[in-house]
């Protein structure tokens, strides 16, 4: 990624394109702030792939549902370059590896910075999670409110919008499972 080119490019923008006054106080730096937060935050994981997985023995057999739940993120839809951003929960069952409980929010934030729809989120985070931690069985599910339907179009407000999920393994394999796992986010939700 080039800041400097990013930065060229929305003042060409917001001068040319928009016609606005970039004298204004308001508006002089908003090239340069826009460039930082498109670099090195909204799409700092472009070109990368989480490899962060910090992984222990399942040394006491553990088999039932472990869940991280509530994880918090923020994406950018790849359709109006719009932020959406919600909560995701990771479910799984683990096989001989436990993960790290940070790094299941890491690698939701990991995914979470680069433009795209919230139905490719889902399933990035799903792959690389059974790829880094080989679970018997593994969910995730996520629910976000997108920019791209409040502020524009349909002009839904601040509660609707889309959930998703992934599932793997056991919970695809035996729908108890996936239900188990989806009353475990109900609980997750209550507190």
């Amino acid at each position: 990624m080039d800041e400097n080119i990013v930065k060229t490019c929305f003042k060409t923008l917001m001068e040319s394109g928009l016609g606005l006054d970039l004298s204004d106080p308001n508006l002089e730096d908003t090239p340069g702030r826009v460039a930082r937060m498109f670099c090195r935050e909204f799409f700092s994981s472009v070109g990368h792939e989480f490899e962060d997985f910090k992984t222990f023995p399942n040394t006491h057999g553990y088999n039932t549902i472990i869940i991280s739940d509530k994880i918090h993120f923020v994406s950018v839809c790849s359709h109006h370059f719009l932020p959406f951003m919600g909560f995701a929960w990771i479910l799984y069952i683990p096989n001989e590896h436990l993960i790290g409980a940070s790094k299941m929010a890491r690698l939701v934030e990991h995914y979470s910075r680069r433009p795209q729809i919230q139905e490719n989120l889902c399933h990035e985070i799903m792959n690389a999670f059974v790829e880094g931690v080989e679970p018997k069985g593994a969910m995730v599910v996520m629910r976000a409110v997108h920019n791209c339907m409040a502020c524009r179009g349909v002009k839904q407000y601040a509660d609707s919008g889309l959930g998703t999920s992934a599932v793997f393994g056991d919970f695809s394999t035996h729908s108890s499972l996936e239900t188990k796992g989806y009353e475990l986010i109900k609980l997750s939700l209550m507190v």
